[in-house]
């Protein structure tokens, strides 16, 4: 199960963490359950961050929240000779 909340577009907070992909000050991406969420915005900064509570506080101004699946890449010598 997931939780998010969202105050004021200032303030997120997730639950269902599973890894995180990238913390950068315009993008947060992390993966849950078969599915990676992405927060974009400005000055967006992680203040807490707990995988083995799979917990995710995040400050700053967050302009989108998006969910998509989450694929695991697949090392293939077909697709390395393209």
């Amino acid at each position: 199960m997931q939780t998010l909340s969202l105050t004021n577009r200032a303030e997120l907070s997730l639950s269902g963490i599973k890894k995180i992909r990238t913390t950068e000050p315009h993008q947060v991406v992390a993966h849950l359950d078969g599915t990676m969420i992405i927060i974009t915005g400005q000055n967006l900064s992680v203040q807490n961050l707990s995988i083995s509570e799979g917990l995710l506080d995040i400050t700053g101004q967050i302009d989108s929240i998006r969910y998509t699946k989450s694929h695991a890449r697949k090392f293939s010598l077909k697709n390395m000779f393209k």
